[in-house]
């Protein structure tokens, strides 16, 4: 084998180790919150009012859905909360935060899918960060106290939102 070919070989094999490492990193969830760890404060910027803060949900379960308006599976989830947050009658609450995306596309969507839940905005996705987030939708289910209690990734239905939310209760 030709020096410049070994060369290559090993360059190659080099950023297929790096890759896998970034790829278990970003798996695992370089955050310090996932199950049983207290939720991250939350964006104070709100798009549906009213503001929410971490105060305010304790007493009794909470979604806290992670949505943007670009994310496709977002656009069939959305729906499905909606419906959910019009049966809860306030035994559960549901927040809905909008990452990093526009602000008129996340205002329209808003309009599209007659969001009447609190949404707040992570502009620069500072607390997605913190949270763990790792793709979109994510819908971070908590306890009465404050803590996180489940991780639901992907588009979630009314029901298994619900199911989630019940045995947070």
């Amino acid at each position: 084998m030709s020096g410049a070919r070994r060369r290559l070989r090993i360059g190659l094999v080099v950023v297929a180790i790096v890759a896998v490492l970034v790829g278990v990193e970003l798996l695992s969830g370089s955050s310090d919150s996932g199950p049983g760890k207290p939720a991250p404060q939350l964006p104070t910027t709100v798009l549906v009012p009213p503001a929410v803060h971490l105060d305010s949900l304790r007493g009794k379960p909470a979604a806290i859905n992670f949505w943007a308006s670009w994310c496709e599976p977002c656009r069939r989830e959305a729906p499905e909360l909606e419906r959910l947050n019009r049966s809860l009658h306030g035994s559960a609450s549901i927040v809905g935060v909008d990452w990093t995306d526009g602000l008129d596309s996340a205002r329209a969507f808003i309009r599209e899918h007659h969001m009447t839940y609190p949404d707040l905005r992570d502009q620069d996705g500072v607390v997605g960060q913190r949270y763990g987030l790792i793709g979109l939708p994510t819908t971070f289910i908590l306890d009465s106290h404050g803590t996180i209690s489940d991780v639901l990734r992907g588009p979630q239905t009314a029901q298994t939102v619900r199911r989630a939310l019940d045995a947070a209760g």
